[in-house]
């Protein structure tokens, strides 16, 4: 099968584009031809370029210029599938699609079919399953008004237009019951992400040890630091967690950075935003992971990552950790994150068991190769 994979970024962005790396490479390892189309190399990858936009006023004119650019890639390489992977390239794709009258596929990872900030959670934390001009003007800011009500006009007319993909995957339950909710309902399955277990190694967590003077246990935390993703109640309760054997160890920046670093807490090492590559060492460093979003966060890579170092992850029961895990705590419920954390990372055999049990599932069920079949038998069908 010849299949074009559409995507905004590559590595280095998030972890949609970890995903998509680790997909476009499975599903090449299956016997198909692989075309990325990005507007940045994805090493290793057959990539074909497009124009970047790093602000783009004008969805409408980047809408033209994408989907003629996929147009004439799908007829260059006899193109059967477009498989979009992301909220700039979708509508393209599948336009594009349409004018060449092949098939077409979106993998839904974040809800930016709905929402302008692709959360679904306003800046005062309030929460929807589908965004309108009442809840910008009641829980947006208003400096932000302006761009965030032609977005709205925007994703009311793109939503049109996704509904025509032949084929949805939505990385979770909770993104499924959202496209559903928005109108976006035929041809929706759900489809987990997926990281390549054979290729983490078990890296030692002397470098991270060593550059932060980390303590003889650490618990931490991966992820941007806004409010959405629960960082400031992690941070509320470790001085009652640290003490002179264990360091909160922070990977990641965001808006609450400065914040958390004015507060001083002993114990507590912000590493900022890290490579890629130095996540290995970090896992390896860390005996607990937290990850204790607030908002309905589709489908955390973290928990992956983790499993495939035999790290425990201790999530909250908000989005779609509540697909793969079973071990779960309430986000706002403080004194039973402060109990449990106190548990696992003070019970090493109770810890290492769980990391274990947590590690072989995942394998089994989220290898990249496992994954890349089902989404290949998807597209053939």
């Amino acid at each position: 099968m010849n299949i074009l994979i559409t995507t905004y970024r590559s590595l280095g962005y998030g972890g949609a584009e970890i995903s998509t790396k680790l997909l476009a490479e499975s599903l090449a390892k299956l016997g198909n031809k692989v075309v990325i189309a990005s507007s940045q190399e994805y090493e290793g990858l057959d990539t074909r370029l497009f124009r970047k936009f790093e602000r783009i006023p004008f969805f409408g004119l980047h809408e033209i210029y994408l989907s003629r650019f996929l147009s004439n890639l799908i007829d260059k390489e006899s193109i059967e599938v477009i498989y979009a992977q992301d909220r700039l390239t979708s509508v393209s794709a599948i336009l594009a699609a349409k004018k060449n009258k092949i098939k077409s596929s979106v993998h839904f990872r974040d809800y930016w079919f709905t929402c302008p900030y692709s959360s679904c959670m306003a800046p005062d934390y309030f929460e929807y399953d589908k965004c309108d001009w009442k809840i910008i003007i009641k829980h947006f800011k208003f400096r932000r008004w302006f761009w965030d009500f032609y977005k709205l006009i925007y994703l009311k007319k793109a939503r049109k237009v996704l509904e025509e993909a032949d084929l949805k995957l939505a990385n979770s339950s909770a993104v499924k019951k959202r496209l559903e909710f928005n109108g976006i309902k035929t041809n929706v399955i759900v489809m987990p992400i997926l990281r390549d277990f054979s290729k983490i190694s078990n890296g030692s967590g002397n470098i991270i040890q060593s550059r932060y003077n980390l303590r003889k246990k650490v618990i931490t935390f991966i992820g941007n630091l806004t409010p959405p993703k629960g960082i400031m109640n992690m941070v509320k309760i470790m001085p009652d967690i640290l003490n002179e054997n264990i360091s909160f160890l922070i990977v990641g920046d965001g808006v609450l950075y400065d914040e958390i670093k004015q507060k001083n807490i002993d114990g507590v090492v912000l590493a900022g935003k890290l490579k890629y590559e130095e996540m290995v060492d970090v896992y390896a460093a860390s005996d607990l992971i937290l990850l204790p979003s607030i908002w309905q966060e589709p489908l955390s890579g973290i928990l992956l990552e983790a499993a495939a170092m035999e790290k425990f992850v201790l999530s909250s029961s908000s989005g779609g950790s509540k697909d793969v895990m079973k071990d779960l705590i309430d986000p706002y419920d403080l004194d039973e994150w402060k109990k449990r954390i106190k548990e696992l990372i003070e019970d090493d055999k109770l810890r290492e068991r769980k990391a274990r049990g947590w590690s072989e599932e995942a394998k089994k069920k989220y290898d990249a190769d496992v994954i890349a079949r089902r989404v290949e038998e998807c597209l053939k069908q």
